[in-house]
């Protein structure tokens, strides 16, 4: 018995179901999809891309979190090889006796990535590839960070900790937020942040995100020097953390708190008396 429609065998390349088919006539005509199976088409094509995309971009993100890992594990090595030639002690974050002067300039040497003055450069070594990630979690009626009144540099990607790496304080004379340390001060490295990402404002942090609110100025240091903020909203870099260097040389990503404002008692802490479950901190104390 003749038929006026009939359909062929699903193509190869069909769905599960035979959705794609030809549809010929009895002349050999071809028929247009129907509205409900091009429909059903979109809306599978719809949900996988929802489902896919995000899972690219957190391998994307992977990858750059792996080049940041990469990248202050060397700068460990550089650290380390600076406390060898002068007597174990690590270098300033910055400092105006010698016309800003950066850590960066002086470990610089070890590395050989080429740093210019007051430590800026344009070479990818310093450089986090997710600097310009800006995205922080916010709670309900937190503000957003406070701009800061010198525009961030990509070329401070990595802030030095100021509590064994400060900087010098030319109104006070005396270093902030902390002291030149030496490494055998350090009781337990591995669990020490050497360098932090930060903002792109200043060469170091204190990490202090307790007594702040993360929009003031940090623990000991200069009025009006709201470090806190660089650090607080810099947490979130690489998937929800950031990438630690810790003063055993080793790197390694934490995650940042539920709000760019929060105080953090796990992962990386300000102060150990604070934090004692903290993974790691910038004060032992």
């Amino acid at each position: 018995m003749n038929s006026d429609i009939h359909t062929v065998a699903p193509l190869p390349w069909a769905g599960a179901e035979g959705l794609l088919m030809l549809r010929t006539g009895t002349r050999g005509t071809r028929v247009g999809f129907t509205l409900i199976e091009l429909l059903l088409v979109i809306a599978i094509i719809a949900i996988l891309a929802a489902i896919l995309f995000p899972v690219f971009a957190q391998a994307r993100e992977a990858a750059r979190q792996t080049t940041c890992i990469s990248n202050l594990k060397q700068v460990g090595s550089a650290l380390a090889m600076y406390t060898s030639d002068y007597d174990e002690t690590l270098p300033w974050s910055t400092s105006s006796w010698l016309s800003g002067w950066t850590w960066y300039q002086s470990v610089d040497p070890y590395i050989k990535t080429g740093v210019g003055a007051n430590g800026t450069t344009t070479k990818p070594f310093w450089l986090c590839p997710s600097f310009s990630n800006d995205s922080i979690p916010k709670l309900a009626g937190d503000p957003d960070p406070p701009v800061p009144a010198v525009a961030p540099h990509a070329s401070r990607s990595y802030g030095s900790n100021g509590n064994l790496m400060p900087t010098f304080n030319t109104a006070k004379g005396d270093w902030f937020p902390g002291k030149i340390t030496s490494t055998p001060q350090i009781s337990a490295p591995a669990q020490v942040v050497l360098v932090a990402h930060t903002r792109g404002v200043r060469t170091m942090t204190g990490g202090d995100d307790w007594t702040t609110g993360c929009v003031g100025d940090e623990f000991n240091s200069a009025p009006s020097h709201p470090a806190a903020a660089d650090y607080c909203s810099s947490r979130y870099r690489h998937n929800g953390g950031s990438v630690y260097l810790l003063a055993d040389s080793h790197a390694k990503w934490y995650k940042g708190p539920g709000s760019w404002r929060g105080r953090s008692t796990v992962g990386v802490a300000w102060r150990r008396s604070l934090a004692p479950n903290a993974a790691a901190w910038f004060r032992e104390d």
